[in-house]
């Protein structure tokens, strides 16, 4: 009962006085209609109050989504997600709920989650150049590079260019070591965009990976410039002055690459071998089995999305 009033407090707040009692599903919309305007005009705190209130009250799939951007935007993917679960049983094939599911799964790491969403959506509508590529990104963070070649390709036959695409497609080139590859899509992308941090870094890696180091040198200083503690800028700078002998100052800039991604498996590698350099027995040691352990994760990553994906097409009626 409790809760009763304070829900037509909200609504009376939101509407205003009417001279007729309105029905409940109208008082929702208003009070949704405001949580609009309140998100529109920044006011999140208050629009989060509102779309909470009618989530509450009743089962209302634009006041979870809309509850759930926030929750996300806020830093909270995992509470998102668990909001989101609540509007997928009552929409299960809507559109605006995978779509926005997908995403929160991406910010909250569980890329199988937002591929098992992806896919589907791709599938359904290939003409939506988003959840291709979206889904070229999932797959690379869950480590599998070959199938997110082959989305962010299709991402790109629809919308050729994106600056934001091309860098990726460079980046699942680089990480299967296809560096001559990587290199044109990568050089389009600073084309589109000259200063895109990411797109000049990955060219640099591309670049250090063809033996042309001077050009790799280059494009990591001038990320570096801007962003001293760049994860990829530090880890192509690093993986330079190895190919130099330059092993104690590669060991600085691997240690930020570190520092910035804790989850490179290749600057661990690689300071490993520079901690080896450098006859630091007890570094080299704990690289490598940091190193052995971002592989054994990433090949658990793999299995258990061949394994969700085997399940989920198991799953399908023909």
């Amino acid at each position: 009962m409790r809760r009763a009033r304070l829900f037509a407090c909200v609504v009376a707040a939101a509407v205003g006085p009417a001279a007729a009692q309105p029905r409940p599903a109208e008082l929702a919309s208003a009070v949704l209609a405001r949580a609009d305007e309140a998100l529109a005009a920044r006011q999140v705190d208050e629009a989060a109050r509102l779309y909470a209130s009618v989530a509450e009250r009743q089962d209302s799939v634009r006041a979870l989504v809309g509850l759930a951007r926030i929750q996300s935007g806020r830093g909270d993917p995992r509470r998102a997600l668990a909001t989101l679960e609540r509007a997928r049983t009552l929409a299960p094939n809507s559109e605006e709920v995978l779509s926005a599911f997908a995403r929160v799964a991406l910010a909250a790491r569980a890329p199988v989650t937002a591929i098992l969403t992806l896919e589907p959506l791709a599938r359904m509508l290939p003409s939506v150049m988003e959840y291709h590529y979206l889904l070229g990104v999932a797959l690379m963070q869950a480590g599998d590079m070959a199938s997110a070649v082959f989305a962010l390709q299709d991402a790109l036959a629809l919308e050729p260019n994106r600056a934001v695409t091309l860098v990726a497609l460079g980046l699942a080139f680089n990480s299967q070591k296809l560096y001559t590859e990587a290199q044109a899509p990568l050089a389009r992308s600073l084309e589109i965009e000259p200063d895109n941090l990411e797109g000049l870094a990955a060219l640099g890696e591309a670049e250090e990976g063809t033996g042309e180091l001077a050009a790799a040198e280059t494009h990591a200083a001038r990320v570096l410039a801007r962003e001293a503690d760049h994860a990829v800028g530090n880890l192509v700078m690093g993986l330079v002055r190895m190919k130099q002998e330059r092993y104690a100052d590669a060991r600085g800039f691997l240690e930020r690459a570190i520092a910035s991604d804790p989850l490179s498996g290749k600057a661990h590698y690689q300071l490993s071998l520079a901690c080896a350099r450098l006859a630091d027995d007890a570094c080299q040691r704990e690289q490598l089995e940091l190193y052995q352990s971002a592989q054994r994760q990433q090949a658990e990553n793999l299995a258990k999305l061949r394994g969700a994906i085997g399940a989920q097409k198991g799953g399908m009626t023909p």
